[in-house]
């Protein structure tokens, strides 16, 4: 029975491979999901916990070396505690871009990637009552949402059907390190 599942593992990762090579070329499509980890910087950094979240993605393949990107996802940022005051945050995301091929003799390979989009942001800051010489203070919770306008640089490698890349989430106070991880399929 090991064998046979061994067996079984061999034949995907053979036909995971040969697949990829169909995800690069002009009018090739490709669509595939996956999952992101997400490292706030700067004042989100000061206020916002590790983030993850999920995507959904496709591609459109302009040139041999060219792709088009279009990527819907969700990310939701762990909760910091400052002193009995706690804040959450998660967003929703629009993106479109592209990645250009920069190992042009390796396909698929290392590839440059810029997206543009919109995050959908809500935040969730809650805090304790304090109570002072017999009164009490403050206390409950506060929510607000907003869109703002994202501009998303970043580096990957394509294994097989299999992407990974890292990029920077520049979005204001709310900017992020983030490593995406995907499975790619061509349609």
């Amino acid at each position: 029975m090991k064998k046979i599942f061994m067996v079984a593992i061999m034949v995907a990762l053979v036909a995971s491979f040969a697949s990829a090579q169909n995800i690069w070329g002009q009018g090739k499509m490709s669509a595939g999901g996956g999952v992101e980890l997400a490292l706030p910087t700067g004042t989100a950094g000061d206020v916002y916990g590790m983030g993850f979240g999920f995507f959904g993605l496709f591609q459109y393949g302009l040139s041999p070396d060219f792709l088009l990107t279009g990527q819907l996802g969700y990310n939701m940022f762990g909760e910091k505690d400052f002193g009995g005051v706690k804040s959450s945050l998660s967003s929703f995301n629009i993106l479109a871009g592209g990645k250009y091929n920069l190992s042009k003799a390796v396909t698929p390979g290392f590839y440059a990637l810029l997206q543009l989009g919109l995050y959908n942001a809500s935040a969730t800051v809650t805090s304790p009552a304090v109570t002072y010489m017999g009164y009490t203070y403050g206390g409950g919770e506060v929510s607000a949402s907003s869109s703002e306008f994202v501009f998303i640089p970043g580096v990957g490698m394509q294994f097989g059907s299999f992407d990974a890349s890292v990029k920077y989430v520049i979005n204001g106070d709310i900017g992020n390190l983030a490593l995406d991880i995907a499975y790619v399929v061509p349609l």
